[in-house]
């Protein structure tokens, strides 16, 4: 399991300024629970760019500068804690890239025997890496050319085709395009790792096991910005579980989609 952090802003904007300090600090001491790597995704006018390692993020002053730096205008940060049995390694480290997508992920898809299965065998030759998480890339990607450009309906169709085949605890994700942000709120409340979450200190009371999954946005004049939990966020608003924030790069336009249903999830418009 992961933390997750996506942006837009009007202009370039260093993550650090769209938190704050105090809030910066608060998402990047997450890694010393979630410390098997971190990455950065940050578009401008020449596409996206993909910064990721296999060290803690609070360990690494590649991270500490690209925080502080203006990158671009759109982008996401990404915190692992790699499932067993995916190993650590930079083809597995988020986020990944297909074409001028970029996405990281949240949650743990089980059986990994079965993760061969999920996509295609001309997608699956497609993998640099062996993580589930990547493959839930290219199967948005798949169902993308399938859905004619549709990314709302490719997601929904995604996620209703590995939740319904696998044991997933969450399918939480930033998906970014050239043109939007994608925050992807999609988990399984009956399959949140409390026995772990105890155990590494991240979570104790019953509130903050139930909330591990949940993702949350702020809108300001500066950016819109959607998150995972376990850091100070007052004054959020939480993301209902099986729905998509998009939010449009030019305009900071925002809509939230129902993800219930795939034939229809593009156009069904539950909050915006």
């Amino acid at each position: 399991m992961c933390r997750l952090l996506g942006y837009c802003s009007p202009g370039s904007a260093p993550v650090a300024n769209l938190l704050t300090e105090e809030g910066l600090r608060g998402f990047t001491a997450l890694s010393a629970f979630h410390g098997d790597g971190w990455g950065m995704a940050w578009y401008n006018t020449d596409g996206p760019h993909v910064q990721k390692s296999t060290r803690r993020a609070e360990d690494e002053p590649d991270y500490g500068r690209l925080t502080h730096r203006a990158l671009g205008d759109i982008g996401l940060v990404h915190l692992r804690w790699a499932t067993p049995g995916l190993g650590i390694g930079y083809h597995n480290s988020h986020p990944f890239r297909y074409g001028p997508y970029t996405l990281a992920h949240n949650g743990a898809v089980h059986p990994q025997d079965r993760l061969g299965e999920m996509l295609p065998a001309g997608w699956e030759r497609r993998l640099t890496g062996t993580t589930d998480s990547e493959r839930y890339l290219l199967h948005i990607m798949w169902r993308l050319e399938r859905r004619g450009g549709d990314v709302v309906a490719a997601i929904a169709d995604t996620v209703a085709s590995i939740g319904s085949r696998y044991a997933v605890n969450s399918l939480n994700a930033i998906l970014l395009s050239p043109d939007k942000m994608y925050a992807i709120s999609w988990h399984d409340p009956a399959r949140i790792p409390e026995a772990e979450l105890r155990r590494r200190g991240l979570a104790s009371t019953p509130e903050e096991i139930a909330g591990y999954f949940h993702l949350a946005y702020r809108m300001t004049a500066d950016a819109v910005v959607a998150a995972s939990s376990g850091w100070p966020q007052p004054g959020w608003t939480a993301l209902a579980n099986q729905s998509v924030l998009v939010v449009d790069r030019a305009t900071l336009e925002m809509s939230v989609f129902s993800l219930d249903s795939a034939p229809t999830a593009s156009g069904r418009v539950v909050a915006g």
